[in-house]
């Protein structure tokens, strides 16, 4: 297994960003269908509908659609990482989808999941995907590194 750990990891990456993907198309979906009531509804799922504000529209609107755009290129970034540069074991890969799905995730957990504005079922996916991407990833570059870089070809002269 610790020869594929990299690209076990590199999988759920992927999965991680196609997550997200989809997950910012239903947002858009949301706004356009039910407008920014209907997205916080989807967000803040863990608070009743009484306790959400009525927004027609504007900036809130604005912002949510924001943040589902960015939704969706933070999950392309971290698929095209996935697929180009993690499941080659690369060490830039490895920290740049450590670093930029470990941000999104905690801002995730911090702002939405601990204040008890989502509820865990509907955010626990990512974090999870975090976390098993993240040690299959760190086993595939551990064992990578403490792999011989191979033999050295040395070439004769011809006389």
């Amino acid at each position: 297994m610790k020869t594929f750990a990299h690209k076990i990891g590199a999988v759920f990456y992927i999965l991680w960003g196609i997550l997200h993907i989809a997950g910012g198309a239903v947002l858009f979906q949301q706004l356009a269908a039910e407008g920014a009531t209907g997205a916080l509804a989807t967000l803040g799922s863990a608070v009743p509908a009484a306790g959400l504000p009525a927004i027609s529209g504007g900036v809130t609107a604005a912002v949510l659609a924001f943040f589902a755009w960015n939704w969706i290129w933070i999950g392309l970034l971290v698929l095209v990482v996935g697929v180009r540069l993690n499941w080659k074991n690369s060490q830039v890969g490895y920290w740049l989808n450590l670093t930029v799905v470990g941000a999104a995730d905690l801002g995730l957990i911090v702002t939405l999941l601990v204040p008890g504005h989502m509820a865990l079922t509907d955010g626990w996916p990512g974090p999870l995907l975090l976390l098993l991407a993240a040690m299959f990833s760190t086993i595939g570059l551990l064992n990578y590194n403490s792999q011989p870089t191979g033999q050295i070809v040395q070439y004769k002269e011809s006389t």
